[in-house]
């Protein structure tokens, strides 16, 4: 192989071409790292800032829900504080009525017992002069008797003295006030009882800044009437005819004698808590006890009514809350009670009495429901207009069926009973 022999000058051109392609390399290179490194940079950049802008999004939902917290917060207080102050106004506002119209039942049974003590005074001067008639009567009757006996025997004329119904006719008039009388009496001393009960009951819930007005009606006035009783019981002793005590019994007997017998038809319908449907039945014949509906709305009328007595004395809000449900889940036990009496005559064939259709037909049941299904029984004007209409219907309903003879005897004939 020939030996090639480069020149100095040639050594130095490849050196400086060697040096060249090497420093283009370390550039390229050089490039490349730079390149690689901004990419990661921006790479980096860009995932932070990703990073920050997610930890701000959740930040941002996070105070969102803070906020929102709080405006609820602010919304509850709000409410709290409107309940807090409806509950006071109402409160302040029913132990108002309660007081006047307790003052005036006062007032009222004040005024009754002044007129039940000159009612006795007058019944007393009628007793008086109603004897003063009988004595009247006898004294004339002897004399007659005398005077027509010597007619007789001296001119044998017979004599015949018409007799005078009045006498007795007064005595019945007398012994029906007496009785009347009595009544009055009791209802007096039922009403002082209830007053007693009612005031004892909301003493607790009256308001500290009216003492004074408590103080006023601190307790009912006695009852005055304490000589009612002796004369009733002397004068009915004394002067009731005779003839009326066989026909009362009876009366009494009758009434018995066909309740016993309506009894043993006597059928019980119940569905869950909504209450017990009485009905009576012979073999196909379904009559419902029209007394047994009204008497189970009255019954639910007077629970709700003490509802709204223990509604006043109430000391939060919660327990307002809780009377409140107590008083809907009533309305809603009526409305489903009725809606079965409803169905039980539109579809299964069962009939109101006959005797009371003018007080109690399907369609004042329908109208009945209609309300309860309308009306919220937590607003005291809507259970109090309900209320009202009810102990109408009710006092229609016992003035229809009284005497009960005739009603009863209505009802056997109604289910075909022999």
């Amino acid at each position: 192989m020939e030996d090639v022999r480069l020149t100095p000058k040639e050594t130095l051109s490849i050196f400086e071409e060697v040096e060249s392609q090497l420093e283009k390399l370390l550039q390229k290179r050089r490039e490349e790292i730079e390149r690689e490194l901004n990419e990661k940079i921006r790479l980096e950049r860009e995932e932070a800032e990703k990073k920050i802008k997610q930890e701000q999004d959740e930040a941002g939902v996070k105070i969102g829900q803070i906020e929102e917290e709080f405006s609820r917060g602010r919304q509850i207080l709000g409410d709290y504080r409107s309940v807090i102050t409806e509950y006071e106004n109402e409160r302040l506002h029913l132990q108002n009525e309660i007081r006047e119209h307790f003052d005036k039942a006062m007032h009222c049974q004040t005024e009754i017992e002044r007129l039940a003590s000159l009612t006795l005074e007058e019944l007393r001067v009628v007793s008086d002069l109603n004897q003063k008639l009988e004595n009247l009567h006898q004294t004339t009757e002897e004399r007659a008797n005398l005077m027509r006996k010597d007619l007789e025997e001296r001119f044998g004329i017979v004599a015949q003295v018409p007799e005078s119904p009045e006498v007795e006719e007064i005595k019945v008039d007398l012994n029906h006030e007496l009785l009347r009388l009595k009544k009055i009496k009791e209802l007096l001393e039922a009403q002082g009882l209830m007053f007693e009960e009612e005031k004892s009951n909301a003493q607790p819930a009256a308001s500290p800044a009216a003492p004074r007005a408590a103080e006023k009606s601190d307790q009912p006035a006695p009852l005055n009437v304490p000589e009612i009783d002796e004369l009733i019981e002397s004068s009915l002793t004394a002067e009731a005819p005779a003839a009326e005590e066989p026909r009362a019994a009876v009366a009494e007997d009758n009434f018995r004698l066909l309740f016993e017998k309506l009894e043993n038809y006597r059928r019980v319908s119940s569905e869950g808590n909504n209450g017990e449907i009485c009905y009576f039945q012979n073999e196909t014949r379904f009559v419902l006890d029209g007394e047994g509906i009204i008497t189970g709305m009255s019954e639910t009328l007077d629970e709700t009514k003490k509802l709204f007595l223990k509604l006043t004395q109430a000391d939060s809000p919660k327990e307002v809350f809780f009377i409140k449900q107590d008083i809907i889940n009533h309305q809603e036990t009526l409305r489903k009670f009725i809606l079965r009496v409803v169905k039980l005559c539109e579809r299964e064939g069962f009939l109101l009495p006959r005797f009371t259709q003018d007080i109690l037909n399907v369609q004042i049941l329908k109208d009945i429901l209609e309300r309860l299904s309308i009306e919220n029984w937590s607003n005291e004007a809507d259970f109090t207009s309900f209320s009202v209409y009810a102990e109408s219907l009710k006092d229609e309903y016992y003035a229809k069926i009284t005497p009960p003879v005739v009603y009863l005897k209505s009802v056997i004939e109604e289910l075909g009973i022999s």
